[in-house]
């Protein structure tokens, strides 16, 4: 009889002390578990932007239907068309600081800082709504964040100057959302996986130039592979951080 109470009260430890150990693991997919907390797909999001005579309806017919490839291309068409103008508009005002030497062919870590938060939380809301949280910038700037401890503040660092621990970092980031190939080589843009399947945080990628240019990163120049990093992430990054976005 006592033996019997023994085993009872052993199994009932045992169950007791591995669901609390189970409750302190943090879960390697605390991103998936996160995202599926919400509904996405009943999100409001206004198509309208702060550029006038621009909007994001091609972009939402585009998500609707699934086409994540060109979605992926209109992301990065429409971010370099309303940089540029709102660019131009700082110009003429006179409120421009700086030299006027970056690319008007393809997106750069510039480009970004002459997107209008308005339209930085549209595109970022239309990926989320359509992907139901899978896809979406303030998803890998969430990803970022659970890389560690002021994980994101250290790759912003990366913006100002080369930073080692960044660099590192900023691969990490890379990996978990899927932009390296098994044998660990960045993959090219059309080797990407462009389906609801993919990894959470795997588009949008902030990758684009006008037709016929395309941005290597294997000699950080342009010619015609479509080679991309985590630098111009990390300038959406800075972005959202900025405008105050976060999922």
């Amino acid at each position: 009889m006592w033996i019997l109470i023994l085993i009872v009260l052993a199994v009932v430890v045992y169950f007791v002390m591995s669901q609390a150990s189970s409750s302190n693991q943090p879960s390697k997919a605390s991103s998936r578990t996160k995202a599926n907390q919400v509904d996405y797909s009943n999100l409001e999001v206004s198509l309208e932007s702060d550029v006038p005579g621009q909007d994001y309806t091609h972009l939402r017919n585009l998500l609707a239907e699934g086409k994540w490839k060109e979605a992926d291309k209109e992301t990065g068409r429409m971010m370099l068309l309303i940089g540029m103008i709102e660019k131009q508009r700082i110009i003429r005002e006179g409120e421009y600081i700086g030299s006027d030497s970056g690319r008007e062919d393809c997106l750069t870590i510039s480009s970004f800082r002459f997107l209008p938060c308005k339209d930085i939380c549209t595109i970022d809301r239309l990926w989320l709504k359509y992907s139901n949280g899978r896809f979406g910038f303030s998803v890998q700037k969430r990803i970022a964040s659970e890389i560690r401890d002021n994980a994101l503040s250290i790759l912003l660092s990366g913006l100002e100057k080369y930073n080692y621990e960044a660099d590192q970092i900023g691969r990490t980031l890379e990996r978990r959302i899927g932009w390296y190939t098994p044998s660990d080589e960045m993959k090219i843009h059309n080797d990407l996986t462009f389906s609801i399947q993919a990894p959470y945080g795997h588009l949008p990628t902030a990758n684009y130039c006008s037709e016929g240019i395309s941005y290597s990163r294997k000699n950080m120049s342009f010619e015609t592979e479509e080679v991309f990093g985590h630098l111009n992430l990390l300038a959406i990054l800075n972005r959202l951080s900025i405008c105050g976005i976060a999922l």
